[in-house]
């Protein structure tokens, strides 16, 4: 897979799923993707494409408020994060984020600036999602 491909642009939900979908296929079991986008540009709708594209069948949601949702069933365990609710000052050492980095599934963030790091080395990918439009998305994806 050529992670600095070109631009995917959506002009649907299942658009976005299906992308993810694909992602998923080529991806191994340590790999962290670190999910950018406004709020509402669908990370979490991508997220649910990712985790069907692995062969998980239950519902996907968006763990704001939970902090972690674990997706099992599928090809590789996914450990899905959503830090938008946590501030800087977060007691990290309380949350168990730094010890999951990388995890033998797949680990999913959203919000990933919120945390300070440190990142694992070689098994980054940024998933940039734009919004274009009410239906449209241009979705980047680049490996660090």
């Amino acid at each position: 897979m050529s992670y600095n491909a070109m631009p995917f642009d959506s002009d649907s939900l299942d658009s976005t799923r299906s992308h993810a979908g694909l992602i998923a296929a080529e991806c191994s079991g340590g790999t962290v993707l670190r999910l950018h986008g406004t709020l509402g540009a669908g990370k979490t709708t991508w997220v649910q494409g990712f985790v069907a594209g692995l062969g998980a069948t239950m519902e996907v949601t968006s763990p704001t408020f939970a902090l972690l949702h674990e997706y099992r069933g599928g090809r590789l365990d996914v450990f899905h994060w959503d830090l938008y609710r946590l501030e800087s000052e977060t007691d990290w050492s309380v949350l168990d984020l730094p010890e999951q980095l990388p995890s033998s599934g797949l680990t999913l963030i959203e919000w990933p600036e919120r945390y300070p790091g440190p990142w694992p080395q070689g098994c980054l990918i940024d998933v940039q999602i734009k919004t274009l439009s009410e239906t449209q998305r241009r979705i980047f994806i680049s490996r660090s």
